[in-house]
């Protein structure tokens, strides 16, 4: 797999992860092969002080809180790995976090991330390291995403 897709700032997020809509954690895209049959992934974001879920998490201080980047972390994958019958993929077990780092009005967020492939069950792991644009590592995220059931259980 190669580069696969890039969104403009134009694309709605409910067009691309309709659960997550109306959150636009992702700009951009990413998606090539990884190690042992999974995938790996960039995709990023910048802080936006201007967006309406950011006013008032610190008053006169926009800082991008960590369940965003989670979120960030969640589209990314949705966006590399789609649907699987129908469905999307959804965070299914968070092994752990680890917020290192801030991210400020105007930062902007790559995330790195290892898709491991996917296992019997549905489920796969993924490993993401999350970096601001000047080089300091903001956050790592060790999670499980799995497809839920077609009954619409996670499992």
């Amino acid at each position: 797999m190669t580069a696969a897709s890039t969104f403009s700032a134009g694309t709605r997020p409910a067009d691309i992860y309709p659960a997550a809509a109306p959150l636009p954690a992702i700009d951009w895209v990413e998606v090539s092969a990884g190690p042992r049959g999974g995938i790996s992934l960039r995709a990023g974001t910048t802080v936006d002080p201007a967006d309406v879920y950011l006013g008032g998490h610190f008053p006169e201080l926009t800082v991008y809180p960590g369940v965003f980047t989670l979120e960030t972390i969640e589209q990314a994958v949705t966006a590399a790995v789609g649907y699987c019958a129908g469905r999307l993929p959804q965070l299914h077990r968070l092994r752990s976090a680890r917020f290192l780092a801030p991210l400020l009005a105007g930062d902007t967020l790559t995330v790195e991330a290892s898709v491991s492939p996917v296992a019997a069950d549905q489920s796969f792991e993924v490993a993401a390291q999350c970096v601001r644009g000047d080089g300091v590592r903001a956050a790592t995220v060790r999670a499980v995403f799995r497809w839920p059931t077609p009954d619409g259980e996670g499992g």
